[in-house]
């Protein structure tokens, strides 16, 4: 039998192909097969050809159909039974394909499908005209699931319940819109109401009915650390390591050996330092800067060494692999490496011989590259800095830490100038800075969430940030010049009409998005974003300009940074949390080899597509994940303030209600329209807001409003709030319209 894998590659082969026909004996030269499973290649074919992803032209010859009408992409469920597919990254289409509920077949919310495409016509409601008339009658793309290729959610978190007949779960994300079924022998001894994970033995289907199999009781709602299982549960979050990965990496020194330096450049006599948060898990990054006698800076960023210790195809690569990231908590961490690994011998712990690979760059006054460099090295950190001491030497002049780190103040003085040197180089080509806050939740000693803030961001993060950016543009221009196996950090130019619908929405609120004859530029959006900086409303208008760009991603092909405004870029400064990092290390000491292996970066080069679109799913799998675990300790934070009061800003208008942030803390919530009851309120689907019939109060983004916590609910995780009385309208003064914020 084919492997997924082996059957993945059969269908990249064949969508990769120009002459749009070719032969069985093409396919088996592609997958290098043994005779034995030539026959299973067959069967293969056969089934891709019934499904009409592939034609039989005749014996051992076959033809594609037409690349529109075949795609794969992510699937988005709802709780209607209905779908939505995001197409995979080289797609014709840039929108969304709706997927009735007819279509779905097996699929599920979050599964990577190929789909078989259709335009239909849609029907133009009645006393709709002109060109509204026109734009509803444009054809839309509608599909029908012909396989599921990846099951995204290897289990499924949901609440059990018990019936006489057939005990079900049901399914937690309501995007899910199946009940499964469990069989009495497959309830593993659960209860009513308790909440399971459990494995999908029949998928859902026009003619079938979801079953599967308890797997795990997590417990009842309410117990303690329960949503970190829910969570891990739900996005398949691997927790524990295997044994082999363990043994692993009990094997490897816990210092650095004497034969591990040599051939090594010895730099533990440079100057550097980590800089991190308060509580950074793991330090993968140091720092160091001078000024040279001509006047230039000699930046050197010095990354710890993993691809020494990970070796390709070990157990921890396959480990780090499956994981491709380290996952972060408010007050925990599900890392890609054993602890071994990724808080000791790959850690730059200050003080420590650690094995590293830097970055050597010289750069002028104006922020231009003079020269680079690439070294293996051994380091040793002088300090562990933190972005607050950074911050209270630089910007408070705080006369305490200033005599404590004496000796560094003059190397963080000149960071700064080269920092600010190198961030109005970045502006002047016109890359777009979002300083987008993210919740900052503190906890006391006991574990119980003390406050939510929206987490600083002062000089010293900028210094890393320009420093990190710095050499990941170095590190992909490397790369690239090499003409070898690359692995990009791409993000492509932002779809047309989603610009275009966000800048039709922003221009009714007052802030135009300028663009060169209907082509917007990586400039249009940093001026943009600097007339909203400062206004109430300006990170719900940033939040959704988001919105309207590409999903950054990996690819083995340059396609280019449109946010960061330059040619190239990949990540390489994070190889602890990050796979793709730890690839691009293998791929740069490759290439700089003075012979670089044929047969290793051929290899590799027929990996990169698989690796590149695995790691980018996995990064937007532990999005989501802390994504959750944060809307679950807003709501736990807020559960004991059910009847206070708080002001609030409005931050999206639905026809169902709006949503408000907190201003005393960083929490969103749901106003429903039906608590709206000192007037008659109607809701203006153009403008997306509600007035009042009698008053003409208006609610739309930026109003501020006091309101009432009426209900916390610890299952679904929402804070439900009531009005109690309308303090001011935005405070730009006009605007007729709202914005359709996302559900958060």
């Amino acid at each position: 039998m084919l492997t997924p894998e082996q059957k993945d590659r059969v269908l990249r082969f064949v969508r990769s192909l120009e002459t749009r026909s070719f032969t069985f004996r093409d396919v088996v030269r592609h997958l290098d097969l043994e005779s034995d499973e030539r026959r299973s290649l067959q069967h293969y074919l056969d089934e891709l050809d019934g499904q009409e992803v592939i034609h039989r032209v005749k014996r051992g010859r076959y033809a594609l159909p037409s690349r529109e009408k075949v795609l794969s992409g992510v699937i988005s469920g709802h709780r209607e039974g209905y779908g939505f597919v995001t197409p995979d990254p080289g797609s014709p289409y840039s929108q969304d394909i709706f997927i009735p509920p007819h279509g779905m077949e097996e699929a599920m919310h979050g599964d990577r499908v190929l789909i078989k495409v259709a335009r239909k016509k849609r029907p133009v409601r009645r006393g709709i005209r002109g060109a509204r008339a026109r734009e509803e009658a444009e054809e839309r793309l509608e599909g029908t699931v012909i396989r599921v290729l990846e099951r995204r959610f290897a289990s499924i978190v949901g609440r059990y319940y018990e019936h006489p007949r057939y005990p079900f779960i049901v399914p937690l994300d309501d995007r899910m819109a199946h009940e499964i079924r469990i069989p009495f022998h497959a309830s593993k001894g659960a209860k009513n109401g308790q909440i399971v994970a459990a494995a999908l033995t029949v998928a859902p289907g026009r003619n079938q009915i979801a079953q599967g199999r308890v797997i795990e009781i997590l417990g009842y709602p309410g117990d303690s650390d329960l949503e970190y299982r829910i969570v891990e549960y739900k996005f398949g979050l691997p927790v524990q390591f295997s044994r082999a990965a363990l043994e692993e990496a009990e094997s490897l020194p816990d210092q650095v050996l004497a034969e591990e330096i040599v051939g090594r450049e010895d730099l533990r006599d440079e100057l550097m330092v980590t800089i991190d948060g308060e509580d950074a898990r793991d330090f993968d990054d140091a720092v160091s800067l001078k000024v040279l006698p001509s006047g230039n800076y000699l930046l050197g960023v010095h990354i710890a060494d993993v691809s020494y210790y990970v070796r390709e195809g070990s157990e921890l690569d396959r480990e780090a692999h499956q994981r491709g990231t380290s996952v972060y908590f408010p007050d925990r961490a599900i890392p890609m490496l054993p602890a071994r690994l990724s808080s000791g011998i790959c850690s730059l712990l200050p003080r420590e011989d650690r094995l590293a690979f830097s970055v050597l760059m010289e750069v002028d006054r104006q922020g231009g590259m003079i020269r680079h460099r690439f070294c293996p090295s051994v380091i040793r950190s002088h300090e562990r800095m933190t972005y607050t001491a950074v911050a209270q030497i630089l910007l408070a002049r705080d006369a305490a830490a200033m005599k404590r780190y004496e000796a560094l103040v003059p190397m963080f003085e000149n960071m700064r100038d080269l920092c600010e040197i190198l961030a109005a180089k970045r502006y002047r080509r016109g890359s777009i800075d979002f300083d987008l806050p993210e919740a900052d939740i503190r906890f006391d000693e006991k574990g119980k969430i003390v406050s939510i803030l929206p987490a600083e961001r002062n000089i010293a993060h900028r210094i890393i940030e320009e420093f990190m950016l710095l050499a990941n543009e170095t590190v992909a221009a490397r790369l690239a010049e090499s003409g070898g196996p690359a692995l990009y950090r791409v993000h492509e130019e932002p779809d047309r009409r989603k610009v275009a619908e966000f800048a039709e929405f922003s221009l009714a609120l007052g802030y135009p998005l300028g663009s060169h004859r209907g082509e917007y530029t990586p400039q249009d959006f940093q001026e943009y974003v600097a007339q909203i900086e400062g206004k109430v409303e300006g990170r719900f208008l940033a939040y959704l300009m988001l919105r309207s760009f590409m999903q950054a991603r990996y690819s083995e092909v340059n396609l280019g940074h449109f946010g960061l405004a330059t040619e190239m870029y990949t990540h390489f400064t994070s190889p602890i949390r990050r796979y793709p990092d730890l690839v691009v290390h293998r791929l740069l000491k490759q290439c700089l080899r003075r012979s670089p292996s044929d047969y290793w970066q051929a290899g590799m080069t027929e990996r990169l597509p698989a690796i590149a679109l695995h790691t980018s799913a996995r990064e937007r799998v532990a999005d989501e994940a802390e994504r959750e675990i944060e809307k679950v300790k807003k709501v736990q934070f807020m559960s004991d303030k059910v009847g206070d009061e708080f002001e609030a800003i409005v931050f999206s208008v639905i026809r169902q209600g709006f949503f408000i942030e907190l201003l005393e803390h960083f929490v969103e919530g749901f106003v429903p329209a039906g608590t709206l009851i000192d007037d008659r309120y109607q809701y203006k689907e153009k403008n997306h807001c509600f007035v009042g019939e009698t008053r003409r109060r208006r609610y739309e983004l930026g109003t501020r409003v006091l309101v009432r916590l009426d209900h916390a609910d610890m299952e679904t995780y929402r804070l439900t709030f009531s009005v109690v009385r309308l303090i001011s309208p935005p405070a730009r003064g006009r605007g007729p319209a709202s914005i359709a914020w996302p559900v958060p």
